[in-house]
């Protein structure tokens, strides 16, 4: 679980605006690329990782098991080796997961679009068959879909994609988020009040001095 306060700034601004704050502190790898949605509930909860391989003959991981691990609150990453390939059991899973309590699922898996939490994957109708997959880990490092996911990195996604945070910077992050959010806002407005979009793109000083002048708190 992560603190309610830090849950909802998070939840209270796009994971674009949350991916532009990361970049500008050269936060390489953060953004889960591809992934279609298959809930509309937007997320943010610690990651708790697994990572599957395409199975071969040798006996795999209880994936049960390891599903039946994932704590309340978390968002399940799991890392499918970019095969796209069916996640398996995957209702029975997210039914699993769900009554646990877990936030929601980010995988590069394909996913159908029926399940029983919010889930973020690949479309089943656009990724080739495989011939299964296996679990080989769990609770480790993965890579999923572009981003580079650590146990307890924090997870936000909504409908418009998904971002993964560093814990020690998440607080950091979503306060610059929600003010580059506000800045945002601002500056639409005054573009359809006709306002100079050379002073809005960037904003200039100046501009910068009257949102603040017109936003700061009394």
């Amino acid at each position: 679980m992560i603190d309610p306060t830090l849950r909802d700034a998070l939840l209270a601004v796009s994971p674009a605006s949350l991916a532009r704050a990361l970049a500008r502190r050269g936060i390489r790898a953060h953004a889960f690329a591809g992934l279609e949605l298959r809930a509309s509930t937007p997320i943010a909860g610690p990651a708790h990782t697994l990572r599957l391989i395409p199975a071969r003959d040798e006996a795999a991981g209880d994936l049960a098991q390891a599903i039946g691990e994932v704590p309340e609150g978390a968002v399940l990453v799991i890392d499918a080796a970019g095969s796209g390939g069916a996640l398996p059991f995957a209702r029975l899973l997210a039914a699993a997961v769900a009554r646990a309590g877990v936030a929601g699922l980010v995988t590069d898996a394909g996913l159908p679009d029926d399940l029983a939490l919010p889930a973020w994957g690949r479309d089943l109708g656009r990724t080739p068959g495989s011939t299964g997959l296996a679990l080989a880990g769990t609770g480790e490092p993965v890579a999923c879909a572009g981003a580079a996911v650590h146990p307890g990195d924090i997870v936000v996604a909504g409908p418009d994609g998904a971002v993964v945070l560093p814990a020690d910077i998440a607080e950091s992050v979503a306060l610059e988020a929600v003010e580059q959010q506000r800045l945002d806002l601002w500056l639409l407005r005054e573009a359809e009040r006709g306002a100079d979009l050379s002073a809005l793109l960037p904003p200039d000083a100046e501009t910068r001095a009257r949102f603040e002048a017109e936003t700061k708190n009394p």
